[in-house]
């Protein structure tokens, strides 16, 4: 499974084990506690939010792919699955979720994908136990003893309080693996490079795991960049040695913009030549107005870009995927690096567009 800005923790079992009950324990201790717990079930069978009858089921049975009900209290998003032939994937799930409202997501199912689960053991079912094929197991609840002393921990059902003592534990200890983050930072820089967005040394990029983001370093070479060069910077602090100058501008974007999970800033020449005049973008093109509409052109003197540029593209950036910075190119926003080069390239054809159409 991909890094997961929150812990995630499964609790697997045969059906009929007492998932559900002990998981209708365990989450009143941990929101006594003061967490925010999210929770996602795996369900193996049909089933339905709406009741039938109401306009918005007949909607959805009419053919409607996507269904949302909202109300002061709640909203129920309802979507239905086109390729019936598989069940969604964890982190496709996941991925729903708004963990900026979240400390921790519990998972009820999904046991055959590679993630922290807690098993749930019930003697009287007479099944075997699934920890000695599965390394993703990191407890047992059980009311029976385990064999040996080769085992993960045995907690016990009837203790709900023990149990969210170790979830906690298990909290506190979790760091996001970062690798594969790293890795695909380094590769969209390096497209940036390859795809004319960039020279060999301009621009940076960053992206946010937690309280934590990983920024390209200083006078960066987007030919020869590797993982381990990344410069890791706390979300509120001061930028490491070694850190682009633009880190602290990157971190004052995360705060600002909590969606936000990468930053990239490019020298894209038609991005930078349109800057030029001081006047916000207006794209001519079809996709170039379905995105962006209005790309709003900042002015900050070059003499003291590193002390107020951060404020300024911070702000901006907390109300518009892009940004452009008068004769210093783009900065653009994303829930996810792929989603902040999609509008980095886009703004730059729609430039492009723009300016070969003049007359």
């Amino acid at each position: 499974m991909r890094s997961f800005r929150v812990p995630v923790i499964g609790f697997v079992a045969p059906s009929g084990s007492g998932k559900t009950r002990l998981l209708q324990a365990l989450v009143p201790v941990l929101t006594g506690r003061g967490l925010r717990v999210g929770y996602l079930k795996h369900a193996h069978h049909r089933f339905d939010l709406d009741v039938p009858g109401k306009d918005s089921y007949q909607i959805r049975e009419a053919g409607a792919e996507q269904t949302l009900l909202a109300s002061r209290e709640r909203w129920a998003l309802q979507s239905q699955q086109t390729d019936r032939g598989e069940d969604p994937s964890l982190e496709e799930m996941l991925g729903k979720l708004e963990t900026d409202r979240l400390d921790l997501i519990l998972v009820e199912g999904f046991k055959h994908s590679a993630y922290p689960k807690i098993e749930v053991h019930r003697r009287a079912m007479g099944t075997p136990v699934l920890y000695p094929l599965d390394p993703d197991v990191i407890a047992v609840v059980t009311d029976d003893r385990l064999a040996g002393n080769d085992h993960p921990p045995e907690l016990s059902p009837d203790d709900p309080e023990a149990i969210a003592d170790f979830v906690q534990h298990r909290m506190h200890t979790w760091s996001p693996d970062t690798a594969g983050l790293r890795a695909e930072l380094v590769c969209y820089y390096q497209w940036l490079r390859r795809h004319g967005c960039n020279d060999s040394h301009s621009g940076n990029a960053s992206v946010c795991v937690g309280d934590t983001f990983w920024v390209t370093p200083t006078g960066a070479c987007a030919d020869t960049l590797e993982p381990d060069d990344l410069i890791a910077c706390p979300l509120d602090g001061p930028s490491p040695e070694g850190a682009s100058l633009d880190a602290p501008l990157h971190g004052r974007v995360y705060r600002q913009q909590p969606e936000a999970r990468a930053v990239l800033h490019s020298h894209g020449p038609y991005s930078v030549a349109m800057s030029l005049s001081g006047q916000d973008f207006r794209p001519v093109d079809f996709e170039g107005q379905s995105y962006f509409e209005r790309v709003p052109v900042l002015s900050v003197s070059y003499e003291d870009y590193l002390e107020k540029a951060p404020e300024a593209v911070a702000e901006t950036l907390a109300r518009n995927r892009v940004v452009m910075v008068r004769g210093h190119g783009v900065y653009a926003w994303g829930e996810t690096l792929d989603r902040a080069y999609k509008w980095t390239c886009s703004l730059e054809l729609s430039a492009k567009i723009y300016v070969i159409s003049r007359p």
